[in-house]
Parts: C-alpha cells; structure tokens; sequence
C-alpha cells in the first residue's frame, strides 16, 4: 500500500486498537447506544410497515443463523444487516452526534449483530470495540467536511455510517490491514444514498436507508476476509477518492485525524428525548421550557421565530413539503410540525406521527405561525445553537439554546433512558414480557461480562 496519511492511518488504527486503549466513557456510550438502539429497532418492528418487506425477504431468501427482529425465521448475515438495518432510522429515534452529521451506530449495529451470530464466539469485550471503532470512523469522517453535502445530492449519514461499519465490522473479523483497505474499497463501490428522498413524500427510502448500508459493509468485510484483491492505494483522500467523490475536495483531514487513538468520537453520541430529526431538538426543548417557565397557553402564542446554523435548511425547505408534511418521514423533517406538535401537545412523541396526526388542524395552525432564519455566522461546530422567540398577546419571550437535551453537555439521565428503551422495547411485533426486558437492558450495561453475545441476541 502506497505510504499517506489520511487512509493509512485510519486503517491501522482500527487494526492495532483493542478493547484496552479505549476510554471507560467511552464504552459505557457503546453500551448505552447499544441498549437504545436495540430497543428502537423492536419498536420499529412494531410501528413501522415500510421495514416489513426486509424482514420478509430475509425469512424467504436467507440462510443462516442470523436473528430478523420481529420473526422467528433465521437468514444469512447479508440480509440480516439488510432487514434490521432498515429498522435502524424507520421512527428516527436512534442515536446521534451534535458536531457530526451522523448517526454513529445506525449501520454498525445491524452490521455487528449480524456477524456476531454468523460467527459464533465474539465476546462483549470484541464486540464493543468494533462498536466503538466504526463510531469514531463514521463521526471522523464527517467531522473532516466542511460543508454540507446534501446539496450535491448525497444523503450522508447512512455513507459515512457504512464505512464505519465495513471497519468496524473488518475488526470483529481480525482482517489485517491489507484486507481492511480491501473492505473499503469494496464498499466505497456499494455505500451511497441520495438526498432526493427528503422532498419524496411518498418515499421510505429515507426511513429504511441503513439497511442498505449495513448489508454493504458485512459484504465488502466478508469478501475482503475471502481475499477479495480490492484495495485502493488512497481510498479516502486519493484524486478519485471518498472525499473527491462525494466532498469535491472540500474537506480538512486534520480534522479526521484530530486525536486519533486517544479521543474516540462515540464518547460523545447523543440520545434523542423525542423521535424527530436531532435539527429539531433544540427548537422542541425551547418551546416547551418558554411555555412551561412562562405559562403560556398555545391560543396565546401568535408567532415563534427560530434562528438556526446552517443545518436548519434541511428542517424547514422547501416549505410547501415543510409545512404540510404527507408523511411520517417528512413530519419527523418537518421544524414547523414537530415545533406545532410541541406547542399544542405539550410533547412529541411516538403517536405523534401517527397519519391522522399529519392533518391535525390546530398543529397545522401553530406549525404556520413558525418562522426559521439561519446564522451563516455560526460554525459546524454551533449547529445546533438555537435562538428562539415567541409572541403572545403578553409580550415576547426569548431563548438562546446551545445544547439540545440528550447530549454530553445536557444528559437525559439515566432513569429517563432506561425509560425510554422500556417503553419502546414494549411495542415490538413479537412481544417480550418485562421482566426479560430487565433481564435484556441489564446484559447490555454489563456486556464487557458476556463471553458469547448470542447470549443477549438469544433474549430478543
């Protein structure tokens, strides 16, 4: 492999990393974004019809000892990542990172999960390192961008979350180097997802996108384990490279590399209190604290205006697709209706998104009386400083918001997460009594223990 910095490094750190160089704090993220996601996935099982036709697929065209959440069926590793994958992001409640535009583990998980049962063996500790490397591959990847590259076209989460995935699913498969530089250049032919989904009302692509790249990372890491000659000499920062592909260059590789091997990205994944787009959690946050702190009535308010970064385009344009949302995708997208939702309901929650909530006529009203400026001043670093103002007939109150609720800098709490994967847990297609759910959320918090994880697929 020809000497750079950029791939070279990133490679051999996933290749030289073990479960012993990384941060408790950070393993103890692993472990909790395990336990939330996990139980998203089994309540997307339940509420979510566009990831049916995944699982189904896996039961019929599959092979293999790979768990599908939500049937009985076994299938084989590629199309387990496939069919739990798509389960990942289906109610857009997994977990996210404030600075990066990623959803750190939505790929990873279904990725891991499947190789683990394919496999057979991978202990808790082997687990949450690949978990922990294909979060801090993802969130670095992005960090490294310096703009936003939807307007390109490409939807980047679910690309970035893919290589993650491939490295960290290289990792649980102890490829050398040369064959994870082989994984990547197999993905980097297969990971991809366009941003037309967000203005396709009638899409799910946008819902189910992680399947498509967990299925590529455990197919390019399996065939590179298979010795597959992929490998690209400069895969990442090359002339026709990731970063020329999909960033036309624009992108600062210290950035990738700041503090590589000694601060890991998914120290700092966020959970999200609310099932909506992590851009509109801030605004939600600050309309329920002025209302609570202020006791303002929604038949009070006349006006809430929102200042957002940059990243607040994606939540409110185009506005004829914002403002009347014809979906569940789109309204979880949508800054005017979760903004409307909050204001009226005083929550958002999972029902919020239910079809007849979508023409709700009193948070279709509030939603119309959200207006949404952006601060091209405020860094990718401050994207989600929100400032923001409602008027009443009392007079106009105001607040400035830096850390939505969920994050590093703002916790939810344990108790609240534990709640959380409860109640989401508890709405799965294929019910598991409460006391197995205990059983389930308590093996995740002690995984480092577990020398076989099927003994916590085997709960499911």
């Amino acid at each position: 492999m020809k000497e750079n910095r950029l791939s070279q490094a990133l490679i051999r750190h996933v290749r030289t990393t073990g479960y012993g160089d990384i941060p408790a704090a950070a393993l103890a993220a692993q472990k909790q974004s395990l336990a939330d996601m996990l139980a998203v996935m089994l309540a997307a099982t339940g509420l979510d019809a566009a990831s049916a036709p995944f699982a189904a697929f896996a039961a019929e065209e599959g092979r293999g000892r790979c768990t599908i959440l939500g049937r009985e069926e076994k299938t084989s590793p590629m199309l387990a990542a496939l069919a739990n994958g798509a389960l990942v992001h289906a109610l857009d409640y997994e977990d996210s990172h404030e600075t990066a535009t990623v959803h750190p583990n939505s790929a990873a998980l279904p990725a891991l999960m499947a190789l683990s049962q394919h496999i057979g063996g991978v202990s808790g500790r082997s687990f949450l390192t690949a978990m922990a490397l294909a979060s801090d591959i993802c969130c670095r990847l992005d960090l490294g961008v310096n703009e936003d590259l939807l307007k390109y076209g490409w939807n980047m989460p679910p690309i970035h979350g893919s290589m993650g995935a491939v490295l960290g699913a290289g990792k649980l498969l102890d490829l050398d180097e040369g064959q994870l530089a082989d994984a990547v250049a197999l993905n980097l032919c297969q990971a991809t997802c366009s941003g037309e989904a967000a203005n396709s009302a009638g899409s799910a692509v946008r819902t189910v996108r992680e399947g498509f790249a967990a299925q590529a990372a455990v197919q390019s890491a399996l065939l590179a384990g298979r010795g597959v000659p992929a490998r690209f000499e400069t895969p990442f920062e090359g002339k026709l490279g990731y970063y020329h592909m999909y960033a036309r260059d624009n992108y600062t590789p210290e950035k990738v590399l700041e503090g590589l091997g000694t601060v890991f990205q998914g120290q700092f994944i966020s959970f999200k209190p609310w099932p909506s787009c992590r851009a509109t959690h801030t605004s939600i946050d600050g309309v329920l604290t002025l209302m609570r702190e202020h006791h303002i009535k929604p038949g009070e308010i006349q006006s809430i205006h929102i200042t957002l970064q940059e990243i607040g385009r994606m939540v409110t344009e185009p506005r004829d697709v914002k403002y009347r949302p014809r979906s569940a995708a789109i309204a979880k997208f949508s800054l005017p209706f979760v903004v409307g939702t909050a204001a009226v309901c005083g929550q958002v929650g999972l029902d919020s998104f239910e079809t007849e909530r979508l023409s709700d006529p009193a948070v279709l009203a509030m939603g119309d009386k959200v207006t949404c400026a952006i601060r091209p001043g405020w860094t990718k670093e401050q994207n989600k400083y929100t400032d923001l103002t409602i008027r009443t007939v009392r007079g106009e109150f105001s607040l400035h918001l830096e850390h939505p609720l969920g994050c590093v800098e703002h916790p939810m709490g344990e108790e609240a997460l534990r709640r959380k994967f409860l109640d989401c847990a508890a709405r799965a297609k294929k019910p598991i009594c409460p006391e197995r759910l205990e059983q389930l959320y308590g093996t995740i918090l002690h995984l480092e223990e577990l020398e076989d994880m099927n003994g916590l697929f085997d709960l499911l």
